[in-house]
């Protein structure tokens, strides 16, 4: 088949000012010269014959043919990286590309990480720490471990490791020589999300009386509440995952009682049906050690 371009510098040069309506943006992107990526574009259109864009002083804006050209260059562009990304991956066999959200990451993912690495040391785990929803694929990952709000679809191609719960902690230093118990929670601050709901639900579950609630200090996630938590500023309730590993050092005391649900379940998705091997030798070991955390947590929190 002969085709009819013969450079396709034309068309990234096009496909990147469609979408972001500029020609000096498309440059910045593709690090090329305002004028060059507009010699580009032009001789595009020469080469096709059809005007793509209205050339505006600080904007382009497509025509209805340019509009057309645009959205099928943006899919094709899209199927040679996603393929791309794929050979990649089958290019690194003993490599497992992760994304999690960053408190999690940070607090349970890796302390815990060596123990894979003693079940499977020929697999190299790489983490990118994110909270945001990402196309997995197309950012090159493997898998994903994230929190999904209970009762909302779960992502596709996702698998339920547990539910999460809330726990109160706190500081070793904040009590040296007792326990804090839930009736002695009114003498101290209360950390927190912005979220107060969760604190109100321990604290009627512990029959104790609301509006000492109102005492705490607020904090943007709870990977911040325990580092809070830790350097002695007052009690944070935060799920028992991002806790556990202070816990078991001794960083972190926690109040006993009732524990209430965090409205959470942490999922973890994988990018490609059938699963690869190393993959799934992954879900297996992280299932298991989430299972293994749990009955650690017993003696800490029950």
């Amino acid at each position: 088949m002969e085709y009819r371009l013969r450079t396709l510098s034309g068309l990234l040069a096009f496909e990147a000012a469609a979408r972001h309506g500029s020609l000096t943006a498309a440059a910045q992107e593709l690090a090329r010269t305002q004028s060059a990526v507009s010699q580009q574009v032009k001789g595009l259109e020469e080469e096709i014959g059809l005007p793509l864009f209205v050339r505006r002083p600080r904007e382009v804006t497509l025509t209805p043919a340019g509009r057309c050209l645009a959205d099928v260059v943006t899919a094709s562009l899209g199927a040679i990286n996603h393929k791309i990304d794929e050979l990649r991956r089958r290019a690194e066999p003993n490599v497992i590309r992760l994304t999690v959200y960053h408190s999690f990451a940070v607090n349970w993912l890796i302390p815990r990480l060596p123990n894979f690495g003693v079940r499977r040391p020929e697999l190299d785990v790489r983490i990118g720490a994110d909270d945001r929803k990402l196309d997995l694929i197309a950012g090159g990952f493997d898998l994903a471990i994230r929190g999904v709000r209970r009762g909302q679809p779960a992502p596709q191609g996702s698998a339920l490791m547990r539910g999460e719960v809330m726990i109160p902690v706190y500081s070793p230093a904040l009590s040296p020589d007792t326990e804090i118990t839930a009736d002695d929670m009114r003498h101290y601050p209360l950390l927190r999300e912005e979220d107060r709901s969760l604190w109100q639900e321990w604290l009627d579950l512990n029959g104790q009386p609301g509006p000492a609630v109102l005492s705490g200090k607020a904090y943007s996630h709870t990977g911040l509440l325990v580092q809070a938590a830790m350097v002695g500023a007052g009690i944070a309730l935060v799920p028992v995952a991002i806790a556990a590993e202070a816990l078991k050092a001794g960083r972190l005391c926690c109040v006993r009682g009732q524990h209430p649900d965090s409205g959470y379940m942490v999922h973890i998705v994988v990018a490609e049906d059938p699963v690869p091997e190393k993959v799934a030798a992954f879900v297996d070991w992280f299932q298991d050690e989430m299972q293994l955390m749990d009955e650690e947590m017993r003696a800490f929190i029950e």
